[in-house]
């Protein structure tokens, strides 16, 4: 990637952005579906932190998802170059 292509310097930086985004949202949502369960179950704090597992998972392999694509683009674009 070439960062002195003013469009290769939005991507990363969108690409930055979006990672963070994945990760903050699978989070958040296992938190809160792990509190609602609990709630509802009366298992707290055992369901949340199953939850929160199982989402910082997905998440992760979400991220890596993004990166490998993005590694499989940019070797791409380095070979017609």
């Amino acid at each position: 990637m070439n960062l002195n292509d003013s469009s290769s310097t939005f991507r990363a930086l969108g690409l930055t952005g979006g990672i963070g985004a994945v990760m903050a949202a699978c989070i958040l949502g296992g938190y809160y579906i792990g509190c609602y369960l609990d709630a509802k179950f009366g298992t707290a704090p055992w369901l949340l932190i199953a939850s929160l597992l199982i989402t910082m998972v997905a998440g992760f392999l979400e991220v890596y998802k993004i990166v490998k694509k993005v590694t499989k683009e940019t070797t791409k674009n380095d070979k017609k170059n």
